[in-house]
C-alpha cells in the first residue's frame, strides 16, 4: 500500500492567525505518516508571508525521514539575509524518486486580474509493481483564463509522457541521454483552485484519445453520486464567504482507478484554511 498527502498550508498559517509548521506536522503524524506528501504554499525567506523564515529547512527538520524536493513557482531577490525570495509546493517522500521534473505552468496575460507563478512537481516512482508518475500543484485563483491554460498544460504532460512510453527514444545508460520511463500511470494532486462543476473539472477530465489513459477524480471513483468532502471554508469564513467547498482534490490515470483503496478529508484541523487529503493506493 502506498499512502499519499496532499495539503495547501497557507504557509503554516492558521485560522486563527499564528504562523506554526509545528501544528501542522502534528496533525500529520497524528493522521498517520505517508509515504508522499504534497504542500502547496511553502514560503523562503520572504517576509511578506511567514516573516522571512526558510520553511522548507524547517520542514526538512519536522520530518527528518523524508526526501524533500521544492519547487518554487517564484524565485525573486529580496529575501530575508540576502536569500532568494521563494514561494511555491514541497514534496516529502520516503519512497525514493527515480526522477524529479519541475515544470513552469503559463500565466497567460490577462489584464483582469492578479495573478502569481505557478508550477507542478513531477516524479517518477518504483513500486513493487512497476513505475508511476506523481505529480503535485498549485493552480491559478483569480483568472479562469490562466486556470484553463494550466489544466490544459498539465494533460499536456500527461499525453507527452504516455507518447513516450508507448514510443520509447534511443537509451544510452550511465550518460545524460539514459532514458527514464515516465509512465502511462499518473497521480496528480493539489490545491487545484476549482469547484467539481467549473470548466476546468470537466476540461481535466475530457477524455484523451484511445491511446491515452483518461483522468479520474478520486472521490468520484470511490463514492459515485456522493457528495465530496469540504477543503475549504469549514472554518475560515473571512476568506471563503461561500462555506464549506472542495477545491483539492487527487485524480488518477483511468488505469490506476481501480487501485484505489481509500480517500478522506480531514475535516477537524483548522491549521490552515485548506483540510489535508489523503489516498491510499494499492501499488
Amino acid at each position: 500500500m502506498l499512502t499519499l498527502v496532499s495539503w495547501n498550508i497557507q504557509y503554516g498559517k492558521g485560522v486563527d492567525g499564528r504562523i506554526d509548521l509545528s501544528r501542522m506536522a502534528e496533525v500529520i503524524h497524528q493522521d498517520g505518516l505517508p509515504d508522499v506528501l504534497c504542500l502547496q504554499e511553502v514560503s523562503r525567506n520572504d517576509p511578506d508571508t511567514a516573516n522571512g523564515s526558510d520553511q522548507v529547512k524547517e520542514l526538512q527538520i519536522l520530518f527528518p525521514d523524508y526526501e524533500i524536493y521544492y519547487g518554487a513557482a517564484h524565485d525573486r531577490c529580496g529575501g530575508k539575509n540576502g536569500g532568494r525570495r521563494q514561494f511555491g509546493n514541497l514534496v516529502l517522500t520516503r519512497q525514493s524518486p527515480v526522477q524529479v521534473l519541475h515544470h513552469l505552468l503559463p500565466s497567460p496575460a490577462d489584464s483582469t486580474a492578479k495573478f502569481m507563478s505557478r508550477q507542478a512537481t513531477e516524479m517518477v516512482i518504483q513500486t513493487s509493481s512497476g513505475v508511476f508518475r506523481m505529480m503535485s500543484t498549485h493552480l491559478e485563483f483569480f483568472s479562469e483564463k490562466q486556470q484553463l491554460a494550466q489544466v490544459q498544460r498539465i494533460r499536456e504532460f500527461h499525453e507527452e509522457a504516455c507518447t513516450q512510453f508507448n514510443e520509447p527514444g534511443i537509451d544510452l545508460p550511465n550518460t545524460p541521454f539514459e532514458r527514464v520511463e515516465r509512465s502511462e500511470r499518473m497521480v496528480i494532486c493539489g490545491d487545484f483552485n476549482f469547484i467539481p462543476d467549473s470548466p476546468s473539472f470537466r476540461l481535466f477530465t475530457t477524455p484523451f484519445s484511445e491511446d491515452i489513459p483518461d483522468l479520474v477524480e478520486a472521490w468520484s471513483a470511490v463514492y459515485p453520486g456522493t457528495a465530496r468532502s469540504p477543503t475549504c471554508g469549514i472554518f475560515d469564513h473571512k476568506q471563503w464567504k461561500k462555506g464549506p467547498h472542495c477545491r483539492d482534490y487527487f485524480f488518477l490515470s483511468q488505469n490506476l482507478a481501480q487501485q484505489i483503496r481509500k480517500i478522506s478529508v480531514n475535516t477537524e484541523t483548522d491549521v490552515s484554511d485548506h483540510q489535508p487529503i489523503r489516498l491510499i493506493l494499492e501499488v
